[in-house]
């Protein structure tokens, strides 16, 4: 199974990407799922019938394609039951989430979930692997730079909140990977992984909650060795 989040632009410049997106799948029609808030919110049982669905093998294509407008609009119990479906998937499936307030989701559910951001024309930005590589370049460079070296990388790097929000729901989704797939990507021990995923999903809050995006990832980066061979995460 395989999770987007779909942000930036307007909705129809989104949904254009999502159609783009579902096309390139080559998912039939007949095979793709959308839930959207034609009422205030999507209740979990909007959530309870999708799993059900997932379960269904897909009828014209290779797997089925689930979108969700307005990911946003779900409720707390729906996050926590769509939460489940990421984690405990009952079927192959490329799931989407179309929102303009990322903010409103469950930073586990952000985690799992690759982040793309159109700007228009229903355009991306980067591609979701090349900036997912270029994450890791930085997550990389942060690990092996001196204290002085690290604090001009996140100001080089990171000038916005929403910058940071991306830079951080990135690492945190690429360290996640690490500890899942046992990838290798940032050359940190299994621990280590750990610790600094704990750091980052704890920077996320901080950053959701206007602590300032600069401070947050100085507190979160600084304690970092700056050695890759033998690298400690002191927190």
């Amino acid at each position: 199974m395989h999770a987007y989040l779909v942000t930036g632009g307007s909705q129809d410049d989104r949904l254009a990407y999502i159609r783009e997106t579902l096309a390139k799948a080559t998912i039939a029609p007949i095979d793709q799922i959308t839930i959207q808030d034609d009422e205030a919110t999507i209740g979990i049982d909007a959530v309870r019938t999708l799993t059900k669905q997932l379960t269904l093998s897909p009828i014209a294509s290779r797997t089925r394609g689930v979108v969700i407008k307005n990911s946003h609009s779900m409720s707390l119990s729906a996050q926590n039951a769509f939460l489940k479906t990421l984690e405990e998937p009952p079927g192959d499936a490329l799931i989407i989430l179309e929102t303009a307030q990322p903010d409103a989701l469950l930073p586990t559910i952000l985690s799992r979930c690759h982040s793309i951001r159109v700007v228009g024309n229903g355009k991306s930005n980067q591609s979701d692997e090349d900036t997912q590589l270029q994450c890791v370049k930085t997550l990389k460079q942060l690990l092996s730079s001196s204290v002085g070296e690290r604090l001009k990388l996140i100001d080089t790097h990171i000038r916005t909140r929403d910058e940071a929000l991306a830079f951080v729901d990135l690492s945190i989704s690429a360290i996640h990977k690490e500890l899942v797939d046992h990838e290798t990507h940032t050359d940190l021990r299994s621990n280590e992984r750990t610790k600094l995923l704990r750091a980052l999903l704890v920077a996320r809050t901080h950053i959701l909650g206007n602590i300032t995006p600069k401070l947050t990832l100085d507190v979160a980066f600084l304690p970092l060795s700056n050695s890759l061979d033998n690298p400690t995460i002191i927190m």
